[in-house]
């Protein structure tokens, strides 16, 4: 099937927007052709993208679900789940799974693992797994739950990593707790990218974590100790340490001001926007019940009803865009922090992250303010508002 997207914006690598064409066949982009006058390809399908910005679709390497479901329901669940992730223009997801009972997480290893056999025909693309814990510090625990927090045992991560099959992307952890930091250079060589989150870690602790191999920082600045004039702590190990991290850009888990300030001070080409959607993103305002557990949305907020802490986001990644640049940043830096950067981050920039002839027609048409308008997966449109 042959795809042509008309008198687009296109996105460039060096940031900027140019006008011109997209051509699409079997799945993959085929050529770009700039200017006004539209290619001499015959096309089966034409899709007008005049005045839109045309993007990689995204790419959210830390999400939980989405629609009312997780990842750990019949296939029904995850259709809506999909549902809710092209109109919010992604193309390719990690699912992750929140700390859990030893048999729960190889169950969420199978599931994903069963889903991923049939990413062909499927609408998001899922690159892998990310397990958030449960080799986590129980003080910073946020909305996991401690009973299911624990140090790390080798024997349990060859469980999953057997039955995985390579599937892991990234598994998140404190580097603090001994037992952690001494597997970090297994997952390493598993090609898992390990990410430093729900820690306590000072700095020299995460230094020693990065230069044992991770990589990666979960969700900068939440669940972790804060920034002191005179505490160099995680945030500071990563920067020096060129890791890439995540940054939930909902306006809520960082303030605008703080966002604007670590943006302008990191390579912007290892900040990884994520959405941090868990269950009861695309769901109305109203009290909900997630894992037992009661939690609240109330406008843009999703919080914890009897601690008061957020619980995740209810933002879609385009809007998370759409805040980086109300902190005064360009519309090319911001959408490559949710393509580019994690396709990178996760290994798959040889396919995706870029509009470029070879790679997968992965594409995202936004207007001005980052409304989504079409999500386009492997050459099919997959959501046209």
């Amino acid at each position: 099937m042959q795809l042509l997207l008309k008198n687009g914006l296109i996105l460039q690598s060096n940031g900027i927007f140019l006008r011109g064409h997209v051509v699409v066949e079997e799945g993959k982009i085929l050529a770009l052709v700039y200017g006004k006058v539209s290619p001499s390809w015959t096309s089966e399908e034409v899709l007008d993208a005049e005045d839109l910005m045309v993007c990689p679709g995204f790419i959210d390497t830390h999400n939980h679900g989405g629609n009312g479901f997780g990842y750990t329901g019949e296939e029904r669940e995850w259709e809506k789940i999909q549902e809710l992730l092209s109109s919010t223009g992604v193309t390719s997801l990690i699912p992750t799974r929140e700390s859990a009972a030893p048999g729960d997480t190889l169950k969420f290893v199978d599931r994903i693992c069963a889903l991923m056999k049939n990413n062909e025909s499927a609408n998001v693309e899922i690159l892998g797994i990310h397990l958030e814990g449960p080799y986590l510090n129980v003080d910073k625990k946020g909305m996991h739950q401690a009973k299911f927090i624990r140090p790390a045992d080798k024997e349990e991560i060859n469980r999953i990593l057997e039955k995985a099959q390579g599937s892991i992307r990234i598994w998140s952890l404190a580097p603090e707790i001994k037992e952690n930091a001494a597997v970090i250079n297994t997952l390493v060589h598993a090609g898992v990218s390990v990410s430093v989150a729900h820690t306590t870690a000072d700095y020299a602790t995460a230094l020693a974590a990065f230069s044992a191999g991770a990589n990666r920082v979960t969700h900068t600045f939440n669940a972790m100790t804060a920034l002191h004039q005179r505490y160099e702590g995680i945030i500071t190990a990563a920067w020096q340490h060129g890791a890439f991290m995540e940054l939930i850009a909902d306006g809520h888990h960082v303030s605008p001001t703080i966002m604007r300030m670590f943006i302008a001070a990191t390579d912007p080409g290892k900040i990884v926007l994520v959405s941090d959607n868990n269950e009861c993103s695309g769901l109305p305002e109203g009290r909900y019940i997630i894992h037992d557990r009661p939690l609240i949305i109330e406008g843009t907020q999703l919080k914890c009803e009897t601690a008061g802490v957020l619980a995740g986001t209810v933002a879609g990644l385009n809007q998370c865009l759409l805040n980086v640049t109300r902190c005064g940043f360009p519309a090319g830096m911001a959408i490559k922090m949710a393509t580019e950067n994690p396709a990178r981050s996760v290994g798959v920039f040889d396919r995706k992250g870029s509009v470029e002839p070879g790679k997968d027609a992965d594409l995202v048409l936004l207007n001005g303010q980052f409304e989504v308008m079409a999500t386009v997966k492997r050459g099919r449109i997959v959501y046209r508002k």
